[in-house]
């Protein structure tokens, strides 16, 4: 009796041994961080560093969040980056329909606008962004955490090339049947968009969230703060007194992005590659 023996291909197996050399390199940042979060104020400066921690504080995390006001600041974070996600996927989506699908004069001009925006770094308008918003009477509020990011000229190109590469005759068969342009984008695009949805909506969330720069500059008020904001706070003012609670808190502001991938991975995996499928 003969058996069949499978070849294992051996340029298949250089890519799964470089795919895995790269996740050790990738996750060894954050295990450390967890192995740190976890150690007393006596055994954070060990030498020779240990990664296994023979008696886990997790009451680090308990401590954290309640003496530096940390969970208020998760709060805030939370909210303005779910709050600006939401509104940016409901405007890039309506503006991104009306460029892919309708037709009305100088709207590959009104595009190209759009596009430069992309062009322009965040921190070349800071400052015209900061006076725009002082003059409007809305920093140190929620108003001027969200307002000034609704718009999104990526969510807007995304958006379109994904809508291009729906059928058009989806659009054409509506219409004979007497819906309304608005019952297309709600009835049929937005339904078939989950993956680029999804895509857009993690990418801004994950942006947002992070985001230090902004809420640290237009915000004083301490219930205002976002976690990014706090935990540079807790560094600068703590960093040689409370180190395992520096990286208990940050081990905390990874976790929502974490789970957000988790759960969407399917969806953006699939948005990244069919939103460039047709120009």
């Amino acid at each position: 009796m003969i058996k069949s023996q499978r070849k294992f291909p051996f340029g298949l197996y250089i890519k799964y041994c470089i795919t895995i050399i790269l996740a050790l390199l990738f996750l060894t940042p954050f295990v450390w961080m967890l192995a740190l979060s976890i150690k007393t104020l006596g055994n954070f400066y060990d030498f020779p560093p240990k990664l296994w921690v023979s008696h886990p504080q997790w009451s680090n995390f308990i401590d954290v969040l309640k003496q530096f006001s940390l969970f208020r600041f998760l709060l805030n974070s939370l909210f303005v980056s779910t709050t600006i996600t939401l509104l940016q996927l409901l405007l890039a989506s309506m503006a991104a329909f009306a460029f892919a699908v309708l037709s009305f004069r100088g709207k590959n001009a009104l595009f190209m606008t759009f596009l430069l925006s992309l062009m322009i770094p965040g921190t070349v308008i800071l400052i015209p962004l900061f006076l725009v918003t002082q003059k409007l009477g809305m920093l140190d509020s929620y108003k001027g955490l969200i307002l000034p990011f609704l718009f999104t000229g990526y969510g807007i190109f995304m958006l379109r090339q994904f809508f291009r590469s729906l059928p058009r005759d989806f659009f054409e068969a509506a219409r004979m049947d007497g819906c309304s342009y608005f019952g297309i984008y709600a009835r049929i695009y937005i339904p078939l968009s989950k993956p680029a949805l999804a895509t857009l909506g993690t990418l801004a969330f994950m942006s947002f969230y992070n985001s230090l720069l902004w809420p640290l500059v237009s915000t004083n008020s301490e219930h205002l703060k976002t976690i990014p904001v706090g935990i540079a706070g807790l560094v600068g003012q703590n960093n040689y007194i409370y180190p395992h609670l520096v990286m208990a808190g940050t081990t905390i502001m990874v976790i929502p992005g974490i789970l957000i991938f988790m759960f969407l991975q399917r969806y953006f995996i699939q948005g990244v590659v069919m939103s460039g499928i047709k120009g």
